[in-house]
């Protein structure tokens, strides 16, 4: 008779406990042993056989190691939302949105690539900018409160607007757009931080200190032709004297932007070959030549081509006009190669005969 007691009491407690719902709520279906053993309620990480990727909460870095219950607050797993700030208190204090993702990894919450970020906003970081910290920008008690700011110069960089005295940029009426002047990749205001793009400083003209050319605080009206600028180096210049010679005011004609030497004259094409052929290390100054600094229409061959005058007539008898005297050469001789050029003129002598 308690035999039978005891398997009625067993089979009534057996109906009472499957019909009983799921702690997990009533349309969970998943097997217990999933996640239970027959030996205990109680989960081991080491036994269990869920595999959360079958959620929609696929666990990755850090969620790996959470225990169940940080994120399950209760047995009824569908309650856990699956967005961020559900586990996590949100220190930006809603001025970055609401998704970690956006910056942070599930490996660490340091953000590791925060100009890629920052790319994203409206805002890409350049420059100085790159090396900025971002409380210098984004100030608040917490230093984690990023709420959006103004993205023209003036937004920030107001307070060195009005600062700035040398030129006074108030006065002088500058716009607020620092990015006119001042190049953001340069980690100064001043030096090679400024845009000079409508004139070159380059060479001879990478100057650190503006008031080399300019004299006025408003740093306008200077004309960007050379003799403007180089007026007293035109006019001191004697080897060769470009007052007298009436030189072009035109610098970049002979000189480069390095430098007023070596300076390059086209006397090749249009006078006489001194840079190529024979004569190219037959001289180191113009005076070796023009021998009369007053007047480089004059110049000398004999000076350096010292004939005996009676052979050299001798050898030209037969040539009409000839004079031996300064220049005269040069009308037989026009590029220096001598011998081919006289060659051909007696040949034409004769011929006309």
């Amino acid at each position: 008779m308690q035999k039978l007691s005891l398997v009625v009491l067993l089979f009534i407690s057996a109906i009472q406990l499957f019909g009983q719902d799921s702690p997990h709520g009533k349309d969970f279906e998943l097997d217990c042993l999933l996640c239970h053993t027959t030996e205990s309620w109680k989960i081991d990480k080491n036994k269990i056989k869920f595999d959360h990727s079958s959620t929609k909460f696929k666990l990755f870095g850090q969620h790996i190691d959470v225990n169940c219950s940080s994120c399950h607050t209760d047995l009824k797993f569908k309650n856990t939302s699956t967005d961020c700030e559900s586990c996590h208190t949100d220190v930006h204090e809603n001025s970055v949105g609401f998704d970690c993702a956006n910056c942070h990894t599930t490996t660490s919450w340091i953000v590791s690539d925060i100009l890629r970020i920052h790319r994203m906003s409206r805002f890409p970081l350049l420059g100085s900018h790159q090396t900025s910290d971002c409380s210098e920008c984004h100030v608040s008690n917490s230093l984690l409160n990023f709420q959006p700011l103004g993205v023209e110069c003036s937004d920030c960089h107001m307070d060195n607007y009005l600062s700035a005295k040398n030129p006074d940029h108030v006065s002088a009426n500058y716009s607020t757009d620092c990015t006119e002047c001042h190049n953001q990749s340069y980690p100064s205001w001043i030096g090679a931080g400024i845009v000079h793009d409508f004139f070159p400083l380059t060479g001879g003209h990478a100057i650190t200190d503006c008031y080399e050319c300019h004299s006025q605080d408003g740093f306008a009206g200077l004309s960007p032709d050379c003799y403007s600028c180089h007026q007293n180096n035109y006019n001191e210049t004697t080897n060769p004297s470009h007052t007298t010679l009436g030189f072009s005011h035109d610098c970049q004609l002979c000189h480069t932007i390095d430098g007023w030497i070596p300076a390059t004259f086209d006397h090749d094409n249009k006078f006489f070959p001194i840079y190529s052929g024979s004569h190219r290390e037959a001289w180191s100054n113009c005076s070796d030549c023009h021998t009369n600094g007053n007047d480089y229409t004059v110049f000398s061959c004999l000076t350096c081509h010292e004939h005996n005058q009676a052979d050299t007539d001798n050898k030209h008898r037969e040539v009409g006009g000839y004079v031996y005297e300064s220049n005269a050469c040069y009308s037989c001789h026009p590029s220096g190669g001598g011998d081919d050029a006289a060659k051909r003129f007696f040949k034409m002598e004769k011929i006309m005969k």
